[in-house]
């Protein structure tokens, strides 16, 4: 269902009639993921569809960077996403809507973003997630990134001693209260060879609020495929504030990657009822050849409603054989299987409609292409 691989290939630096400095450079990335899926339980019967997506989302970029001399660079990156079964805009029609942001980099200093981008749980713990194969319930902790924060100012430090920190702020742009509609993120991770660390904590306030429409969470929280964004008590009622904290990070041993990840997600609704959601998850991915990765996952989440008194749970298993063709072009199944415990009354695999019990299995053959 997901991967980790990006690529991009350099393009001649002209546009639209004006010469572009020698030391500049731009990129036109993507990537095309489709395949077909056969859902066991659908509210009930089965299904066999066609799927955009099941490797990877698809997506078409461009990055580019101007070198401004003392080790700076002015940096830009837009990026759009899309349906590759009907050629259609992703998050919700926008041009650039997984990415778009401009900023300055320095070697000594950072970088300094503004725009639509990724926080600090999707760059430090969002890898954990996609080596798992799966997305944890209802991506209540956002390691699928199915929210970016937009009106935001972002900042990456340098790193020191293997060691980097990154800050976000997203405006809410509300007059008279700053605090509506605003994402507040910080993270930090530390990378060597084999052992990879992070740690990282997200704020969302009053997220896609009637009164900021425009804010820094916008109509990308009002997705049906986030199950937890509306009260348990009443279905119109929505969420005060999100609080999404988590650490993780893998060890690899000879040929095989593991991954582990914990987060505490605290949701706080208008009604005044809560929820806290608590998700481990295990995983491993073994590089069996140079062409062929197999990776097996665990997730396991259990939940607790203060007002109702109720405690869902959810195991999912995730299996994947990823077998590339060539450095841009691999084939993968995926099978995910999920059990809803407790007082859950139905599994949901993300990306599909729930269950009409508590079981629910999907399985995927898809391909995909980089470029």
């Amino acid at each position: 269902m997901k991967q980790w691989m990006i690529g991009a290939v350099a393009v001649p630096a002209m546009l639209a009639g004006a010469q572009v400095h020698a030391q500049s450079k731009l990129e036109i990335y993507g990537l095309i993921s489709g395949g077909v899926g056969y859902l066991t339980n659908q509210g009930g019967p089965h299904n066999l569809e066609a799927l955009s997506g099941t490797n990877q989302n698809p997506r078409i970029g461009f990055r580019g960077q101007e070198d401004l001399g003392g080790g700076s660079k002015a940096i830009f990156n837009l990026e759009n996403g899309f349906n590759v079964m009907t050629g259609a805009a992703a998050q919700n029609g926008r041009l650039f809507g997984r990415l778009s942001y401009v900023g300055l980099s320095n070697t000594d200093f950072g970088t300094l973003t503004l725009g639509r981008q990724y926080e600090a749980v999707k760059d430090y713990l969002g890898p954990v997630v996609i080596a798992s194969n799966g997305v944890h319930i209802g991506d209540n902790d956002n390691g699928y990134n199915n929210l970016r924060a937009q009106n935001s100012v972002k900042y990456i430090s340098p790193t020191f001693s293997n060691f980097n920190v990154t800050a976000l702020y997203g405006f809410g742009e509300a007059a008279g209260d700053a605090s509506i509609n605003r994402v507040m993120s910080i993270g930090s991770g530390y990378k060597s060879e084999r052992f990879k660390w992070a740690v990282a904590y997200t704020q969302m306030d009053t997220p896609n609020s009637s009164k900021s429409p425009d804010g820094a969470m916008s109509n990308d929280y009002a997705s049906s495929l986030l199950i937890f964004n509306k009260s348990a008590v009443n279905s119109t009622i929505g969420v005060r504030k999100q609080r999404i904290a988590g650490t993780g990070g893998f060890y690899t041993v000879g040929n095989t990657d593991f991954g582990v990840m914990y987060s505490n997600v605290k949701y706080d609704y208008l009604d005044n009822t809560k929820l806290t959601l608590q998700n481990l998850d295990l995983n491993l991915v073994n590089h069996f050849t140079q062409a062929l990765n197999l990776g097996a996952s665990y997730f396991y989440t259990v939940g607790k409603y203060d007002t109702i008194n109720t405690n869902p749970k959810w195991h999912q298993f995730n299996f994947q054989a990823d077998y590339f063709l060539s450095k841009r072009t691999d084939v993968a199944i995926t099978y995910s299987y999920q059990i809803a415990a407790g007082d859950a009354k139905n599994a949901t695999i993300f990306g599909f409609p729930s269950s009409s019990d508590k079981h629910q299995g999907v399985l995927m053959i898809g391909m995909r292409h980089v470029f």
